[in-house]
């Protein structure tokens, strides 16, 4: 929380610069298409918005966002359901669905659905806040699309559409046992993908350095990777928690932000140790934060972390692809003594 920022605009004028930035942007990514469903301008939003949240994934990949097509916008009320492609057909995770709520006045990520290649057989799902999260494999079909907490008649919309159907509605196994070389055999394989384990064992922390990060679906949506500097771990350290969570609706930033606001909050998150004794860390630790909701690039974003030997911060960033850089001097953690962190947006 923060104090009231000083305004030499009002707020009216900057909303209606933002309307007119996001309308153009819209315009560009596509109009309403044959498939599309819903308001149109909730319609053009999205393409917009999941254009900007795949924009880190493509590239990591090496395929250009603007290589991205995004088709098959299905909108009920607060809840979205989408489907996207890129790079080469037969590669895992070059298409699938995405899932959206709108909390907030933003629209979260929720749901995502990766195709394992072009046969549309088998599909990956990963779900995180603010839908709920299965506590087993829950896939992607209308039981389960229910039971995260969409709503039925976006869920029923989106079944009719043969873009999302693809994904809810598998394909029906013909009567007889297949015969190995069938297309269908490979339905028997399509749940041996990688379960993440709720209490898996406690990552070590080594000497040299190293990346601490957890699946989304346990960090609220965010995708929060610490590639941590060289220390003094003794090999008997752990990371016991890595915890994120969102703002409240009191703690959030504005969306449209204006130049007056006083909440300025969009993300803290924790990280605990644990141990005989403290471990230092050198210069140079980095933490890139992949938020699940569009920043709005003309802000600023600065980290701050409490409860470590010193105070850190602020460290300021701006995104890029929607997502936040931050380096870190270096710093000492005490075992049991959760460092606190917070992330806030300001005016440059």
């Amino acid at each position: 929380m923060r104090f009231s920022k000083s305004a030499n605009r009002t707020g009216a004028a900057i909303r209606a610069r933002l309307l007119l930035s996001l309308a153009l942007i819209a315009s560009a990514t596509g109009f309403a298409r044959a498939d599309d469903f819903g308001p149109r301008g909730d319609v053009r939003e999205l393409r917009f918005v999941a254009q900007r949240l795949l924009a880190h994934r493509a590239r990591t990949v090496g395929i250009d966002p603007k290589s991205i097509a995004i088709a098959d916008v299905v909108v009920v009320a607060d809840a979205a359901v989408l489907s996207w492609n890129y790079g080469i057909s037969t590669r895992y995770g070059s298409h699938g669905i995405m899932g959206l709520v709108r909390r907030e006045a933003r629209w979260w990520d929720a749901l995502d659905g990766f195709s394992w290649d072009q046969t549309d057989l088998c599909w990956d799902a990963a779900v995180s806040y603010p839908l709920k999260t299965p506590d087993r494999i829950g896939g992607l079909s209308p039981a389960a699309l229910l039971s995260y907490g969409l709503p039925i008649d976006l869920v029923n919309r989106a079944a009719q559409v043969p873009g999302l159907r693809r994904a809810i509605i598998a394909p029906t196994p013909p009567p007889s046992r297949p015969e190995r070389s069938s297309k269908y055999v490979g339905l028997l394989d399509c749940m041996s993908g990688a379960i993440y384990d709720p209490d898996p064992p406690l990552p070590v922390i080594r000497s040299a350095g190293g990346v601490e990060s957890r699946p989304r679906s346990v960090l609220s949506g965010y995708d929060v990777s610490i590639l941590y500097a060289p220390n003094t771990s003794d090999g008997r350290n752990h990371f016991a928690q890595l915890y994120a969570r969102p703002p409240t609706q009191a703690e959030i930033i504005p969306y449209p932000t204006t130049r007056r606001f006083i909440s300025t909050s969009v993300l803290y998150f924790d990280l605990t140790i644990d141990g005989s004794k403290p471990v230092t860390f050198a210069p140079g630790t980095t933490i890139d934060i992949w938020f699940p909701f569009v920043l709005d690039d003309t802000l600023s974003y600065d980290l701050t972390i409490g409860f470590a030997n010193e105070p850190i911060g602020p460290v300021y960033a701006k995104p890029f692809d929607n997502v936040l850089h931050y380096k870190l001097p270096g710093f000492t953690a005490v075992p049991g003594q959760t460092l606190m962190a917070e992330v806030d947006g300001n005016w440059p």
